[in-house]
């Protein structure tokens, strides 16, 4: 018996995102959905507003963090693909 201990913390910060989309279509999921996930990662952006102020836009470098739900089921894809590369 073996066992596996992953920091996804460090885990999320070195997935590159063109490798994750190639993992998702590997498993067959929409490119539609791919495309979208790739715009959650890759183009966020944010307003603050105070009052009746609108900020201008500016980018998000950090879109998804740890515990967003998203992350989370982008982690397992590429788990998943790298144990059945090992086997």
């Amino acid at each position: 018996m073996h066992h596996l201990f992953t920091d996804f913390e460090k885990a999320h910060n070195s997935l590159r995102t063109d490798v994750l989309h190639n993992i998702l279509i590997q498993f067959d999921i929409p490119i539609k959905l791919v495309r979208l996930t790739k715009m959650c990662l890759n183009e966020t952006y944010s307003r603050v507003q105070v009052g009746k102020h609108l900020s201008d836009m500016f980018p998000i470098k950090k879109s998804l963090n740890l515990r967003g739900s998203l992350l989370l089921l982008l982690c397992n894809f590429a788990v998943v693909c790298a144990i059945k590369r090992v086997r």
